[in-house]
């Protein structure tokens, strides 16, 4: 039988801001609660290079060698989120400029210009010596690029390749004017030189946008693209000296990073994840979507906090160790292999003095160790069964978009149109608390494993997308579009062909009106020919159906009596688009009733406090379920079948009742 990966639990740990003394302790404290991996270097480029060509690796490589003999193994991260004085002093024109003009300072950390090609040269000369100085050393587990990557450069060397970049797109400045729809007051341009790199803080309608849509579409695409690239050097650097795993910490839901195209370049997907125990819910759709983006290859927790987090102000994270057992579990449960808290051992100094930690500064015990301790033991006596029984391949699929995110964020449809929310809260959410198995998934995924895609407020659709998704419904999938699904060309602009930009031979329909219900919400009603009856908000759609059925309409607005939902056959699959936001409740039970036409079933009967993971086999057959109650108070759920308590070792019925933030890890 081969041989599965093991269930890591650890720390990050900077032993650069101690003394190699103290060493030998903070290995034993590690080695006494179980800790079998830690996270290091990702910060500590001064202490390896302290002047520009004079390195310094021995003391890195003795620190590993104290680890490899305890048993502990070590996550090397690249350490270009924190270039050096030295460095930052001499070709200051590597840090990053704002979208005011300002050059950012020394004494913080990603303050650098990713698109800088001399800070690419230094980076990468950096990375390379640490191949060199640590590729071979038996206690690599894997690296890390920088930290938590985001930002956007606005200086002159970036202006420059943005409007190489755009010359590339377009070709010609005149083809760029037609694209973007440039005679509209006046903006056409003469030169590329003349477009401006202007401020594009895409993902927030917090922060409202007044530049041309399809620039500031364009400059977030530029600027990913450049973060993508930034990590591909990485990459291939890594990997002429090193066959481990490469991984990096992304952070958020959603928004100016488009993590679904860098994590493509990556080994492993990896993640900092810190919403509290009251926003539990705010991590499922993430831990759903880290998952799905490496085809169910088990995800990395490189960052939540040991009980609290702290960066200026304290967040009370987890409250107490049924807290952070909970949340731990939860990651493993739904996919991960590895749970990594931040931090080892309090800052003594710095930025990050209040943040919770394993250890205090003079090394004493901080809340929660018992539970690490459990942690560690669990994860090691139940790894194999865990690890060879995965969780299940969902076979439905709900679609979240980067560029949605940027979309709804630049041209906002209501004044409440948070796309991270608005996914999370009234798409993702109605669906987990059916319990309704799912993965979430980007716009250029593989569709093949899934007999059920919903793709709701995607106002840009690719036509490549567009093509795999005729050819998935024709082969039998089915595909639940809308609201607001392909009513934008891929440069954002109006369509003038067709108001669906050729989406319609799918959808079965044309658009009658577009229209709004701001302000008589109260006064507009949606009735389904289910009997379901739901009011609507935002920007909504009437349908002139050209083959489709009708399967609800509007009461009341101007798109009284309008088709207001239709159900297509096509080929061998079907097309379900809305036109229009449902509430909770609707579009939960029509997700459930389209699933139901799939042979896809709720995993058991519960309240929505509990979360239920299948495990399966390598066949796909279910082998047991991983449970866990997000809620304070009792919970009962009845499974298809009882089993055996891994965690406890005791015998479950079915039917069960599971404590206020508990988990059991059932086998069949």
């Amino acid at each position: 039988m081969t041989q599965v990966e093991p269930i890591h639990i650890g720390a990050s740990w900077y032993p650069e801001c101690w003394s190699e003394a103290e060493w030998a302790a903070d290995i034993e404290r590690m080695r006494e609660i179980g800790f079998t991996i830690v996270r290091l270097f990702e910060f500590a480029w001064h202490r390896f290079e302290p002047r520009e060509g004079d390195y310094d690796f021995d003391w890195g490589l003795r620190l590993l060698d104290r680890l490899h003999k305890a048993g502990i193994t070590a996550i090397i991260g690249t350490p270009t989120a924190a270039p050096p004085a030295w460095l930052t002093s001499t070709y200051p024109a590597v840090l990053r400029t704002g979208p005011d003009g300002q050059r950012q300072r020394h004494g913080r950390r990603k303050h650098y210009n990713h698109h800088s090609r001399l800070y690419r040269k230094l980076a990468l000369e950096i990375v390379e010596q640490m191949c060199e100085a640590f590729a071979s050393h038996p206690a690599l587990h894997a690296w890390q690029i920088d930290n938590e990557m985001s930002g956007f450069d606005y200086g002159d060397e970036t202006t420059c390749h943005f409007h190489a970049w755009l010359e590339d797109r377009y070709g010609t400045v005149e083809h760029l004017n037609r694209a973007w729809g440039l005679e509209f007051w006046s903006q056409a341009y003469q030169r590329f030189d003349q477009i401006p790199l202007c401020t594009a803080r895409v993902g927030s309608i917090e922060v409202p946008e007044r530049d041309h849509p399809s620039l500031l579409v364009a400059i977030a695409r530029f600027q990913n693209e450049g973060w993508t690239d930034f990590i591909a050097e990485q990459c291939a650097l890594i990997r002429l000296h090193s066959d481990k795993p490469i991984t990096t910490n992304m952070t958020g839901l959603v928004g100016a990073m488009d993590w679904a195209s860098h994590n493509r370049l990556l080994d492993r997907v990896g993640a900092s994840m810190y919403a509290d125990r009251r926003y539990y819910h705010y991590n499922l759709p993430r831990f759903d979507r880290l998952r799905a983006e490496k085809d169910y290859a088990p995800y990395w927790l490189l960052e939540t906090a040991p009980n609290w987090s702290g960066g200026g102000r304290t967040f009370n994270i987890h409250y107490d160790k049924r807290g952070v057992r909970l949340y731990s579990w939860l990651s493993v449960f739904l996919g991960g292999s590895m749970v990594l808290y931040w931090q080892w051992r309090e800052h003594r100094a710095g930025q990050e003095m209040l943040h919770g930690t394993c250890c205090t500064a003079t090394g004493r015990w901080r809340p929660n160790k018992d539970t690490w301790a459990q942690l560690a033991s669990h994860f090691k006596a139940h790894h194999e069964w865990l690890m060879r029984n995965p969780p299940q391949q969902a076979r439905l699929a709900l679609v979240m978009s980067t560029e949605s995110a940027w979309a709804f964020s630049i041209d906002p449809t209501d004044s409440d149109m948070r796309y991270a929310d608005r996914f999370r809260d009234h798409i993702y959410m109605p669906v987990v608390e059916r319990q309704l198995w799912r993965d979430v998934i980007d716009e250029n995924a593989d569709f093949a494993p899934y007999r059920v895609i919903c793709m709701p407020l995607m106002p840009m659709i690719a036509p490549s997308t567009r093509a795999r998704l005729e050819r998935w419904v024709a082969a039998g999938g089915t595909l639940v579009l809308g609201p607001l699904s392909c009513i934008r060309t891929e440069e954002f602009t109006v369509p003038t062909r067709h108001e669906f930009c050729g989406m319609e031979p799918l959808i079965g329909g044309t658009s009658e009106l577009r229209f709004t219900v701001q302000w008589v919400e109260d006064q507009v009603w949606v009735d389904f020919s289910s009997g379901a009856r739901t009011r609507t908000h935002t920007l909504c759609e009437a349908f002139a159906p050209t083959g489709a059925e009708v399967i609800a309409r509007y009461e009341g607005g101007y798109g009284d009596g309008l088709p207001a939902a239709l159900d297509h056959s096509y080929g061998h699959g079907r097309v379900i688009t809305l036109g229009c936001m449902v509430d909770d409740r609707t579009w939960g039970q029509l997700v459930q009733d389209v699933c139901a036409d799939n042979d896809i079933e709720p995993l058991c009967q519960s309240d929505d406090r509990v979360v239920v993971v299948p495990r399966a086999d390598a066949t796909g057959g279910i082998t047991g379920y991983a449970v866990a109650n997000l809620g304070e108070e009792p919970a009962s759920l009845t499974l298809p079948r009882g089993g055996t308590d891994l965690l406890s070792g005791d015998d479950e019925p079915a039917a069960l009742t599971l404590q206020g933030y508990d988990v059991m890890l059932l086998r069949l």
